[in-house]
């Protein structure tokens, strides 16, 4: 169910072409972590924690995801586009998928740092999405 959700994401982000644009091109959102040989900018996800609500007869009937992404750049004007970008791929985003079962994830925007990180290598900043699994 939640490898589906980091497909579901990438895809999503990777057909809002502002998105694309600002994040330097296809193929540049990553689960987790970067690989060494990708330049910037780009984009991580992570499913950061999980609170299950389990129904009276002991079956899934939803979750609440916390899904983190990271955007990283070469400066804070690069890094904002994209951040800026993502929300607007992804609040209030709907997807119906199967995995074995039929749910439906409703991604809604939580919360976006207010810092841009800098270290030696890269800009970078966090935005927070809650997401909504039902089962169908």
């Amino acid at each position: 169910m939640f490898a589906v959700i980091g497909q579901k994401i990438a895809a999503q982000l990777q057909a809002t072409s502002s998105f694309v644009t600002a994040n330097g091109g296809n193929n540049r959102v990553f689960p987790v972590r970067i690989p060494q040989t990708q330049k910037y900018p780009c984009t991580t996800y992570e499913i950061m924690d999980v609170d299950n609500f389990v129904s009276k007869n002991q079956s899934l009937e939803s979750c609440n995801v916390s899904i983190r992404l990271a955007t990283f750049g070469e400066s804070y004007t690069e890094t904002y586009s994209q951040a800026k970008a993502a929300v607007l791929a992804l609040d209030l985003f709907s997807v119906t998928y199967s995995d074995g079962s039929s749910y439906t994830a409703k991604f809604n925007f939580e919360t976006l740092s207010d810092e841009y990180h800098n270290n030696a290598e890269v800009f970078y900043k966090n935005i927070i999405f809650n997401c909504l699994i039902i089962k169908n």
